[in-house]
C-alpha cells in the first residue's frame, strides 16, 4: 500500500513528517510518497531523519482566476459571519485579516464581503457556492495535472497536512474523482473557527473530542462518522528521552546559569501580537525587583516566522538578563523568509524546543500554544493580559475572546498578568511554588489534546492503515 502525504508548506514538517508517523506506517510495509510544495533541502532533511529515500513530486501551482478567488474569498467571509452569529462571538471576524491598500483590491474585497454577507444568511446557499468553487477548480490546469500525477503515483490513501491551503483543493478533488481515499488533519487547536476549510475530504483527523464537536457543529455537512480523534504527533517529542539533554549540557551550550531560575518568553508573530516587544521589556523590568542573587534569567524564543527587528532595543537594553535561544528554522534565501513553502523547521529544533520547555521554570507570553507545551512537563504559563499601547484595531481583550480560549472556561489553566506591576509577584509564586499557579493546566491540556501523548502517531497511523485496507 502507498500513503501519499500532501505537503502544501513547510510548517507541518515537524509535527508530522519528523514524528513516528512515517516509521509506524513503514513498519506495516506502507510505501511513503510526498506530494509537496516545499524545498529540496526540506525533503532531504526528512529523508535523513528516517534514513530512507522518499518518493516525492512537486504540486503544480494553482493559478486562480479572478472569479475563482472571488468565490473562495466570498465563501470564506460568509463562513466567518456565520460562525460569528452561530457562536455569538464577534472576534471571529478578526480572522478575515484583509487590509487592502490599492483601489482595485479594496473594490475586490468589498465585493467579496458583500456577497459573503448575503451567503451567510442561508447555509444551503453558502454550501452551493462552496461547491461551485470546487466545480470551477475542476476546470483548471492544476486539477488536470493533479489527476495525471495521481494516476502515475497511484496512492492508496492521501493525507493532507494543512486543511486551509488552496493548493491542496485540486488534489483532493482529483483524488475523489479517481476514488482514492483522502483525508486531512486539522493543523492547530485554533483553526476550525477561522473558516478556511478549503474543501471537504473523505475524513478528518482531529486533536480531541472538543475539536470533533466543534468541527461537526460549525460544518453541518460533515458527518461525525468521518471525524477521527487521534491527537497530534507534535506533543510526543516531549516524551522521548533522545531529545532531552541534561540541564547542565543545555545551559552550558547557551551560556545559561544553572544556579538561576529560568523564565522563557515565547514570542508570537507580528500580526497576532504587534506589541510583543513591550511585554518582553516589562518582563525584563520586573525581574530587576528580585534581589540580585535571586534574579532569574530569561530565555527568549521568538516565533519561527518572525524575522522583524522589533525586539532589538529590548535585547540590547537587557542583554545581561536575556539569553536568545532562537528556533532553528531554515529558509532557502533571505528574500523568501515570509514564503511558507520555503521555510521549514530543522530536525534539531525539536530538541531545542523540548529542552527549552524542560529546563525553564515558567513561560510568559500572550495567548500562545506554548502554555500546552509547558503543561506537558507540568510547568505553569503566565498570560499577559493588558494593553501596552492604545490601538483601536487591536487589544488583548479582543484576543482572549477568540473562540479557542473558551476551552479554558472554569479552569485555572494559566496565571493572568493584568498589569505590568503584577509580573513580579506572580513570577515569585510561579518560580518558588509553581503548583499554586495554573493548578488545572494538565486538565486543560487533556481537554485540548488526546492522551496519552506518546500514542498520537500510533493512533493516526492505525486509522490511516485501517482506512487504506478498507479502501483496497
Amino acid at each position: 500500500m502507498k500513503i501519499l502525504f500532501l505537503v502544501p508548506d513547510g510548517v507541518g514538517i515537524r509535527n508530522y513528517l519528523y514524528s513516528d508517523l512515517i516509521p509506524e506506517l513503514r513498519s506495516c510495509n506502507a510505501e511513503i510518497c510526498l506530494y509537496h510544495k516545499v524545498s529540496k533541502s526540506a525533503i532531504k532533511e526528512i529523508e535523513i531523519v528516517h534514513k530512507i529515500k522518499i518518493e516525492n513530486k512537486e504540486i503544480s501551482d494553482l493559478n486562480e482566476t479572478f472569479y475563482l478567488k472571488f468565490l473562495r474569498e466570498s465563501t470564506a467571509y460568509a463562513r466567518l459571519i456565520y460562525f460569528k452569529d452561530f457562536l455569538k462571538n464577534k472576534t471571529i471576524l478578526n480572522f478575515w485579516g484583509k487590509n487592502p491598500t490599492s483601489f482595485k483590491l479594496k473594490a475586490f474585497y468589498f465585493s467579496c464581503k458583500t456577497l459573503g454577507t448575503y451567503l451567510s444568511k442561508n447555509y444551503n446557499l453558502l454550501r452551493r457556492y462552496e461547491l461551485k468553487y470546487e466545480e470551477k477548480i475542476k476546470t483548471t490546469k492544476a486539477y488536470q495535472k493533479a489527476k495525471e500525477d495521481l494516476k502515475i503515483l497511484q496512492p492508496d490513501f492521501i493525507i493532507n497536512l494543512h486543511q486551509r491551503a488552496p493548493i491542496t483543493t485540486p488534489v483532493i478533488l482529483a483524488a475523489q474523482e479517481l476514488r482514492i481515499k483522502n483525508s486531512t488533519v486539522i493543523f492547530s487547536w485554533d483553526n476550525i473557527p477561522k473558516g478556511r476549510l478549503i474543501c471537504r475530504p473523505d475524513m478528518y483527523f482531529v486533536w480531541s473530542e472538543l475539536m470533533k464537536k466543534q468541527l461537526c457543529l460549525l460544518y453541518k455537512e460533515i458527518s461525525p462518522e468521518s471525524v477521527y480523534i487521534v491527537g497530534s504527533p507534535q506533543f510526543e517529542f516531549y516524551k522521548k528521552k533522545e531529545f532531552q539533554q541534561s540541564k547542565e549540557a543545555f545551559f552550558r551550550q547557551y551560556k545559561l546559569d544553572t544556579s538561576k531560575k529560568t523564565i522563557c518568553f515565547s514570542g508570537d508573530d507580528k500580526l497576532t501580537t504587534p506589541y510583543d516587544q513591550f511585554f518582553l521589556e516589562d518582563l525584563c523590568s520586573s525581574i530587576q525587583e528580585f534581589p540580585k542573587n535571586e534574579r532569574p534569567q530569561i530565555i527568549f524564543r521568538r516565533c519561527p516566522v518572525d524575522f522583524s527587528d522589533r525586539y532589538d532595543f529590548v535585547l540590547e537594553k537587557y542583554k545581561n538578563d536575556i539569553v536568545i535561544v532562537n528556533p532553528d528554522w531554515r529558509v532557502e534565501t533571505p528574500s523568501q523568509e515570509t514564503n511558507f513553502t520555503m521555510i521549514y523547521p530543522a530536525y534539531t529544533d525539536i530538541s531545542l524546543l523540548v529542552n527549552t520547555c524542560l529546563h525553564s521554570d515558567v513561560v510568559v507570553n500572550l495567548g500562545s500554544t506554548m502554555a500546552h507545551d509547558f503543561a506537558v512537563f507540568d510547568k505553569p504559563c503566565l498570560y499577559v493580559n493588558y494593553n501596552p499601547k492604545r490601538d483601536e484595531n487591536w487589544s488583548v481583550e479582543m484576543l482572549y475572546q477568540f473562540e479557542h480560549f473558551k476551552s479554558m472556561e472554569n479552569l485555572d489553566a494559566v496565571g493572568w498578568v493584568n498589569t505590568p506591576s503584577e509580573l513580579y509577584p506572580l513570577l515569585k509564586i510561579a518560580l518558588s511554588t509553581p503548583d499554586l499557579i495554573a493548578k488545572e493546566r494538565k486538565q486543560w491540556l487533556k481537554k485540548i489534546i488526546q492522551h496519552p501523548l506518546e500514542k498520537n502517531s500510533i493512533n493516526l497511523a492505525t486509522q490511516i492503515l485501517e482506512k487504506c485496507t478498507s479502501a483496497s
